[in-house]
């Protein structure tokens, strides 16, 4: 084995969490969306979901405030099936796996490039009966209309996924965001769209956040979104568009952890480049984000 690679041997995937009894549904279920298609600038993050199942097998049922959640039940459905073409080809088939999430079961789904967003979010206000804010966390606010002449770039994620969704724009809390087209500069004015820039987002405490989250979504279920370059480049270097300037691993949690209070609907986890990273470290801070957001099933946290 390479000095660079983990050795799991031994070792279950999701920290050895166990699947629910038979008929029961589970706290957490897992989908995995190997998609990159719309990453037109470095390709990479359809290798994540098998990278990141992978290295879960070294993390703890453990919250890093030592709570322990080896009760949390989660069952991973593997990888969605997909077909050629990018993901306008597959948004709706991969919109009704997603949507197959029992009721009161939290979906966590891996992408990918951001694009996995746009179902997930289709498939998110179908499951909620349109009940749902979105707090999306990414350098990028992705909410062109067409990008690099393409509809289904991830510079358009958020915009398909909204559109095709039917969801109010005054629904998304964007944070983390730094680099802008000037399209959706003028969309957020236009359409009401919250905006916490990395710069302001570097001031604030998670308190802070999550005050400005819980005022805005009232009794709404709220779906995260983490594109892993909402993080500092040197915290996440393997990834399609790395931004300076970006939020630091321990915001990010801190976040996190003041959220525990909101009504959590799920989350999806993009943009991770296995091929682009460095000593495994961007999937490693997606993965301990993954599993803190699993430690708050514990806390009541889930829908």
């Amino acid at each position: 084995m390479s000095e660079h690679e983990f050795n799991t041997a031994g070792l279950s995937a999701w920290a050895g969490l166990k699947p629910p009894a038979a008929g029961a549904r589970p706290d957490v279920r897992i989908v995995g969306v190997p998609l990159d298609r719309g990453s037109l600038y470095r390709p990479g993050a359809a290798k994540a979901p098998a990278q990141l199942r992978r290295l879960s097998a070294i993390f703890a049922p453990v919250t890093e405030h030592a709570e322990l959640f080896d009760s949390v039940t989660l069952q991973d459905d593997g990888d969605v099936a997909l077909v050629d073409g990018d993901m306008g080809a597959n948004v709706e088939s991969v919109a009704a796996e997603i949507g197959r999430t029992p009721k009161g079961t939290l979906p966590i789904v891996l992408g990918g490039d951001h694009t996995t967003v746009s179902p997930t979010l289709i498939a998110q206000q179908r499951r909620l009966n349109g009940r749902m804010s979105i707090l999306y966390i990414d350098a990028h606010p992705d909410l062109n209309d067409i990008s690099r002449t393409m509809r289904w770039s991830n510079g358009c994620a958020l915009r398909r996924g909204l559109e095709l969704g039917e969801i109010d724009p005054r629904k998304v809390t964007l944070l983390g965001c730094r680099d802008y087209d000037w399209e959706e500069v003028e969309f957020i004015r236009k359409m009401g769209v919250t905006l916490i820039p990395a710069a302001t987002a570097h001031r604030w405490t998670g308190t802070q956040l999550a005050d400005e989250v819980g005022s805005r979504i009232g009794s709404d279920a709220l779906h995260i979104s983490l594109d892993i370059d909402s993080l500092d480049p040197s915290y996440a270097p393997g990834t399609g568009v790395p931004s300076a300037g970006g939020l630091t691993s321990r915001e990010l949690l801190d976040f996190l952890r003041q959220l525990r209070g909101v009504r959590l609907a799920g989350l999806d986890v993009d943009e991770v480049a296995p091929p682009l990273d460095v000593g495994h470290v961007t999937s490693l801070a997606a993965l301990k984000f993954i599993f803190e957001y699993i430690g708050m099933v514990k806390l009541g946290a889930n829908s």
